[in-house]
Order: C-alpha cells, then sequence, then structure tokens
C-alpha cells in the first residue's frame, strides 16, 4: 500500500500574499518498491478553507509537482514502521495564500488511470491525500515558524537532490 503525508508541515501564522514557510513537502511511503509506478504519478495542493470549502484556483506558487524518487540507500523508515518506507517526496517551495483567513493546504496524491473507454486519453484519479496543519493567514508580518528537526533533516535530504530551500523570511 502506498500512502502520502506532509513531511514538512507550514507555520500555524502566516502573511497573505507572501510564501509560506516553511515550504510543505509531502512523502510517499510504501512497504514496497515502486519505482516504476512514479511515472505516472503526481501531487497537487489546494487550499481548503476552515468551512471545508476547497478552494481550487486560489492557492498561488507552484502547486503540483511530479514524484523525485529517493533512492533506498538515501530513504529512511517513518516514524510509522506500518506506513513503510519514505519511497519518493513533492515538493512546493512557493506556495502562497492570497487572503486573510484560516486555511489547511490538502496535499493530493494523483495518478493517471488510462483503463477506461469513456476517457481514451486518460483520467486523474485521487489514490490519497494528507492535510496540512491549520494556518492563520493575516495582512501583517507574523512571527516566523521553524521546520522542527524531522523537518529540517527532511528538507536537507531535498536540498541534496539539489532542490532550493527558501531561508526563513
Amino acid at each position: 500500500m502506498t500512502t502520502l503525508r506532509i513531511a514538512v508541515q507550514p507555520g500555524p501564522k502566516a502573511r497573505a500574499g507572501v510564501a509560506i514557510y516553511p515550504p510543505v513537502a509531502a512523502r510517499l511511503l510504501s512497504e514496497t518498491n515502486i519505482f516504476e509506478e512514479l511515472s505516472g504519478i503526481y501531487a497537487v495542493a489546494t487550499l481548503v478553507h476552515e468551512s471545508g470549502d476547497s478552494l481550487y484556483g486560489r492557492l498561488g506558487g507552484r502547486v503540483s509537482d511530479s514524484a523525485h524518487p529517493l533512492p533506498a540507500s538515501t530513504s529512511s523508515s517513518s516514524s510509522n514502521s506500518s506506513s513503510g518506507t519514505d519511497r519518493a517526496y513533492f515538493y512546493f517551495p512557493d506556495l502562497v495564500i492570497p487572503e486573510p483567513g484560516r486555511y489547511c493546504i490538502r496535499v493530493s496524491l494523483m495518478q493517471m488511470d488510462y483503463s477506461s473507454n469513456e476517457a481514451p486519453k486518460g483520467a486523474a484519479v485521487v489514490r490519497d491525500y494528507d492535510d496540512s496543519r491549520w494556518i492563520d493567514v493575516g495582512d501583517r508580518p507574523s512571527a516566523t515558524s521553524k521546520p522542527n528537526h524531522k523537518e529540517q533533516r527532511f528538507l536537507r535530504k531535498l536540498e541534496k537532490d539539489g532542490q532550493e530551500i527558501p531561508s526563513s523570511p
């Protein structure tokens, strides 16, 4: 079984119109090697209002990412061993919430399905999703949140893989 989990949570407070820090990252966990599946998998970040409404198209920045495989030698078991081993990640370095309110970021794991005759060009199917913590977004600058030790370790993995990690604002 493949499981998607938020690996780096956004801070609990953010400023409207400014990139969220720390940047959101998600991990793909599996008990088996899923390398061959990764070409048809991607993730999408969506803004969810505290009312439960998904605000499609409202989240700024890079809102989708293809799977980045983690080599077996650098993947590590998660704290929940029943979920499996880190096999890949998705990274959203510059997400921006445009207006004040209370929101979370939903990261959805998508897979292309070409098996239906009704959709010969394929259809995207949601395989899993995970929601971030709630974020209070205001108009004024807020105290910057820092990634915890586990999140810092995960961000270093991404940096070693060539991702640019923004510094704290």
